[in-house]
């Protein structure tokens, strides 16, 4: 039982700083416009310096700014169409909490498009490879898509394609886009060894039924011949 008091001592603790900090929150919002609001973003904390003082807690607070960032992206998808912050915040959570998949797919889908910043989605989808390794396929598969759309890299973009098909959840057409992107880079001979390679060693029907088209719409011999 005295084991246990230090631990209810600290989390009684936790909870009166959240309610002070709710309560002061909630005040400012009254006296503060919507100017302050966005200025104060500019003390969003580095990670490194704000991790130490999380006392073990940096997951439970990488869910509230995900939270935050939510709400940041609603708001201002509905009023000046300004991420200016929204970068930040997503690479945050993402450090605070590297296993946290939907940041990564917000990163895929989202920051492209609206932060206009591909390089900053490019590194946190990154990251999420490094730490889910190939257990989301969608993960490469937004990456591979970004070196097509936005560096125009399509080497790159099929081998990050090519890495999303190996995952046996992978919907069949991966598999045929790699080659796709193989071909668009001129490497059409790799992307039919690639193409018999996937084909030999799926053993899921629709897999090798689209592989076997793309394989005769590259120019190819149907396998077994």
């Amino acid at each position: 039982m005295k084991r246990k008091l230090p631990v209810l001592f600290l989390i009684l603790i936790c909870c009166i700083v959240y309610i002070s900090i709710f309560a002061t929150q909630q005040k400012l919002t009254g006296i503060k416009n919507e100017e302050w609001f966005t200025e104060r973003m500019t003390y969003l904390p580095k990670t490194n310096t704000l991790k130490p003082y999380l006392l073990g807690f940096s997951t439970t607070y990488a869910n509230y700014l995900w939270i935050r960032t939510l709400l940041y992206f609603g708001e201002h998808s509905d009023t000046d169409k300004d991420y200016t912050w929204l970068v930040t915040m997503v690479d945050m959570v993402t450090r605070l909490n590297p296993y946290f998949y939907p940041a990564y797919e917000f990163a895929g889908v989202m920051l492209p498009s609206f932060s206009n910043d591909a390089d900053a989605a490019r590194i946190i989808l990154n990251r999420g490879i490094s730490y889910l390794g190939n257990k989301k396929s969608i993960l490469p598969f937004y990456l591979g898509w970004l070196y097509y759309d936005k560096y125009q890299d399509y080497e790159q973009a099929a081998q990050y394609l090519a890495l999303a098909a190996h995952n046996k959840n992978a919907p069949p057409f991966y598999t045929a886009l790699a080659a796709s992107f193989y071909a668009n880079a001129g490497k059409k001979d790799y992307a039919l060894e690639f193409l018999y390679t996937a084909f030999y060693s799926s053993e899921n029907p629709a897999v090798k039924k689209t592989i076997k088209d793309k394989i005769a719409e590259l120019g190819g011999k149907a396998p077994g011949e």
